[in-house]
Parts: structure tokens; C-alpha cells; sequence
């Protein structure tokens, strides 16, 4: 049987919306319980302008920081297989060596020459103690030849483990016996191999640069 109010009459059923319903406003209406791109859209419309502005920036941060971290891995990527940076102290080894061996006079005496061997290793230094000075300019213990140089430039050519290549440039200024006020300048071109000794870089061989 039907429930009857006190004066006889069936009361009248509970409309949906009222704060008694158990189906009212807390579920969504049947259409509308899956998010379509047409509902977000509208949604989006009914946002303040100010709501909308702020999250379109926050999309342009998001995007824009995606990219740098991208950007930074790459370059870390790259740096990784690039060749790792010259090693100075090789270039300078050479420069030092170089200057050393080329510059002398024939009044050096035995202690200048063995500060000449410090740089020198392998073939060359046991050249150098034999034959001093005529390692670089034949004759020039026999000719009074004195000889200055200068490097004004140096740069890694190649390295392969404990063995580097160092293109040198300089200039020479010779002269012969006592003829001090007419030195003939020389520009040269050298390639300077150096090896690592106990830690040190020193020089083993110095060739001339031949044109390709």
C-alpha cells in the first residue's frame, strides 16, 4: 500500500533537486560524465580572462623548460663525444724545448748544454750530447754560428696516448762568427714531437713542415 498523508491524500513525490534527494547535484547529469574536447572548450570559455592567461603562461614555461633540459642533454651527449680540450702543458713543453735547442752561441758552456738536454729525450737528446749545437745548423761549432729563436705561435697537432705532435712557428736570427750587427732573420715552420717521460713532456724529434 501507498503511504497516505493525514487527511487522506498521497503527498507529493520529492522533486530531484531538493537538499533531501540522494541524486541530485552530486553526480553529474549522464552527458556529461566524460570530459569531451567540446565540453573543455567551454569550459575554457567560461574561465575569467585573467584565469585563462595565467594558465596559457604556465603552458609557455612548461613548454620552454622541456626544451632547455632537451638542449642540455644533447650538449651533454656532444661534450661526452667530443675530443677532450689540448693539453697545454705538451704545447708548452715543445715551445720551451724548441727555444732551447735553437738558441746558442759558441761560447756556451756545459752547464747551458746540459739545461738543453733537461728537454730532450730519445734519439735526439743522445744526438745532442754528442754533437751539441750541429743537431740544428750543421757546422756551427766550425762556423762560430750563434742563433736565436723566438716561437710565436705553437699548436696541438696531434696526440696519440704519451705521443704528441706540436706545430711550431718561429723566427731565427743567425749570425756568423763576429758579425753581431748583421743577423739574418729567418722565419721556420717545425713540427715538435714531444714524449711523456716519469710525468714530464720532452722533446724527441723536430721536423720540417712539408707542403701537402
Amino acid at each position: 500500500m501507498g503511504a497516505h498523508s493525514a487527511d487522506g491524500q498521497t503527498p507529493d513525490p520529492i522533486p530531484h533537486d531538493s537538499p533531501m534527494s540522494g541524486d541530485g547535484d552530486a553526480s553529474p547529469p549522464p552527458g556529461d560524465a566524460t570530459p569531451t574536447p567540446h565540453s573543455l572548450r567551454r569550459r575554457w570559455r567560461r574561465q575569467p580572462r585573467g584565469d585563462r592567461r595565467l594558465q596559457a603562461a604556465a603552458a609557455v614555461v612548461v613548454v620552454i623548460a622541456a626544451l632547455v633540459a632537451a638542449i642540455g642533454f644533447t650538449s651533454a651527449v656532444q661534450s661526452r663525444a667530443e675530443p677532450q680540450p689540448a693539453d697545454h702543458t705538451a704545447i708548452r713543453a715543445a715551445v720551451d724545448a724548441v727555444t732551447a735547442l735553437m738558441t746558442f752561441t759558441p761560447g756556451d758552456t756545459p752547464k747551458q748544454r746540459a739545461a738543453v738536454a733537461e728537454h730532450l729525450t730519445g734519439a735526439l737528446s743522445a744526438d745532442f750530447a754528442a754533437r751539441g749545437p750541429d743537431v740544428v745548423f750543421p757546422d756551427a761549432r766550425a762556423s762560430d754560428i750563434s742563433m736565436k729563436t723566438t716561437v710565436s705561435s705553437a699548436a696541438l697537432g696531434d696526440r696519440h696516448g704519451e705521443l704528441a705532435r706540436v706545430l711550431i712557428f718561429a723566427t731565427q736570427e743567425i749570425v756568423v762568427g763576429k758579425q753581431q750587427d748583421y743577423p739574418t732573420r729567418v722565419g721556420i715552420a717545425r713540427w715538435a714531437t714531444v714524449s711523456k717521460v716519469n710525468d714530464v713532456w720532452r722533446l724527441s724529434r723536430v721536423t720540417t713542415v712539408s707542403p701537402q
